[in-house]
């Protein structure tokens, strides 16, 4: 399996990004928010989207390496999409989960003539009341710089009981990671959910949407993508059982997204 890193290198960001598939159809995926950059775990993420590689060329946009603070979400959608370009992409198949999918937004909204059909992942308009809660509480321990009790936070309210306790073992290695660097990272990455509202953005929004959520999503709200398939008049999967990470979790979701682009 072939997978190629690049850095797209503008006027004010250098960004990471990688791709893989032997396909024509471009998918670009954001990922949510995270103390570390994807582009490391690469071939780990081919991997898990092997069912796309013979139809399509799927691409992954990390955030840009140096994060300011008070970088808001359509900076990081307007450098997204500059990145994008770079790489040759005009017209794409574009999922966002989490924070990618607040991007995702703005990015639809924006820059209508990029996006064919779009994914909403596990992701919402704005914050609620809930998630403001435990955005401030992983801002809280990063700035404490408690690595362990941070991951072991995050890792909790994005997956669900059963998957956490399933992979017990695996995240109890992963919760020492992340290093100062790190966490000035996260901090402004973070602190951009809080301040992000896209009511009257997502009004602009005008391709095909698939709003993918759960009721069970401890961290954005399961309301919070039901909300948004009813503004965009979206296709809506709501999943019982898994977390808010439901975009890692669920075994069938691949299925769903092939048969909503070629549909």
């Amino acid at each position: 399996m072939k997978v190629t890193v690049n850095c797209a290198t503008g006027k004010n960001f250098e960004i990471d990004y990688f791709s893989f598939g032997n396909g024509d159809k471009p998918f670009v995926l954001i990922p949510g928010l995270s103390l570390l950059p994807v582009t490391p775990m690469a071939k780990a993420v081919a991997m898990q989207y092997r069912a796309f590689h013979s139809g399509y060329k799927v691409y992954l946009f990390d955030r840009k390496r140096s994060i300011p603070n008070g970088y808001t979400i359509e900076q990081m959608a307007d450098d997204t999409v500059n990145a994008m370009r770079l790489a040759g992409l005009s017209k794409v198949l574009l999922m966002g989960c989490s924070q990618g999918g607040m991007m995702a937004q703005v990015i639809a909204a924006k820059y209508p003539e990029v996006v064919e059909k779009l994914v909403l992942c596990s992701t919402a308009a704005t914050p609620d009341e809930n998630a403001r809660a435990v955005l401030g509480r992983w801002i809280e321990l990063a700035q404490a710089g408690d690595m362990k009790a941070f991951n072991r936070n995050v890792f909790q309210h994005v997956y669900s009981k059963e998957y956490y306790d399933k992979f017990a073992d695996s995240f109890a290695l992963a919760e020492e990671l992340g290093t100062p660097a790190d966490i000035a990272r996260f901090i402004p990455l973070a602190k951009a959910c809080l301040g992000y509202d896209a009511h009257t953005v997502i009004k602009g929004i005008q391709c095909p949407v698939l709003v993918v959520g759960s009721n069970i999503d401890n961290v954005l709200g399961g309301k919070s993508s039901l909300e948004l398939a009813e503004a965009l008049n979206a296709k809506l999967v709501m999943y019982d059982n898994y977390g808010h990470a439901a975009y890692d979790e669920a075994p069938d979701l691949h299925e769903r997204l092939i048969d909503f682009f070629e549909n």
